[in-house]
């Protein structure tokens, strides 16, 4: 089934063996092609190449119904490419020699398409597993994102609120420290006036009390 998976991706990827040495390992190249394809053009190296074309050919292989049809055409038309390499031809030798065991056209025909609703309904069951995988795993650590964001922007919020607080605070006990350092020289200055004062009185008083003793 290689030549029929690579002749599949070759409207998506390139097989590029010449190159792949000199750029990284075991990379096929994306293309452009003129076909419409939901198939996004990606990269696709060798390891994930071959496990794809294991897997499809196990679901061929699996689904494969009686008789000669488009399973065993194309892995005929495989296997006659490397001798016959005109593909009109080899689909013209194909058919003859499935023909003698009974292939006609309309088998053929309807035997692809069964085999392409069969490669739809798998592809809508990964998309499924995908999406179930999805909303399991990264969608449990998508809600842990939400929460995590929830609590720095409450943080934020409340570091900006302490912030103003202590910047507020910062300003009070400035302004209280002023008013101290200001009371503080007040309660200076009119202690050193009492103190005068009140000396100048007591010595006044020690005087009059010394003239008295004296005089009277």
């Amino acid at each position: 089934m290689a030549s029929f998976f690579k002749k599949a991706l070759g409207v998506f990827v390139e097989f590029d063996e010449e190159k792949k040495k000199e750029e990284s390992p075991e990379t096929f190249k994306t293309v452009p092609s003129n076909q419409e394809s939901t198939i996004p053009r990606t990269q696709l190296n060798h390891a994930e190449a071959e496990k794809f074309e294991k897997y499809f050919d196990q679901l061929f292989d699996k689904a494969n119904l009686p008789g000669p049809d488009y399973y065993e055409f194309f892995k005929t038309m495989d296997t006659l490419e490397a001798h016959i390499h005109d593909e009109k031809a080899r689909l013209s030798a194909t058919f003859a020699s499935l023909s003698i065991q009974g292939l006609t056209k309309e088998t053929l025909l309807n035997t692809a398409a069964q085999y392409k609703v069969i490669m739809e309904k798998d592809r809508a069951n990964f998309e499924k597993a995908l999406a179930d995988k999805l909303k399991s795993d990264v969608g449990q650590k998508a809600v842990e994102v939400q929460t995590f964001e929830k609590k720095i922007a409450a943080n934020a919020d409340l570091i900006q609120k302490l912030t103003k607080e202590i910047s507020d605070a910062q300003a009070l006990i400035g302004k209280l420290k002023t008013e101290i350092t200001e009371e503080e020289n007040k309660l200076s200055i009119n202690k050193t006036g009492y103190m005068v004062a009140c000396s100048a009185v007591i010595n006044k008083i020690t005087t009059d009390i010394q003239k008295i003793q004296t005089t009277l």
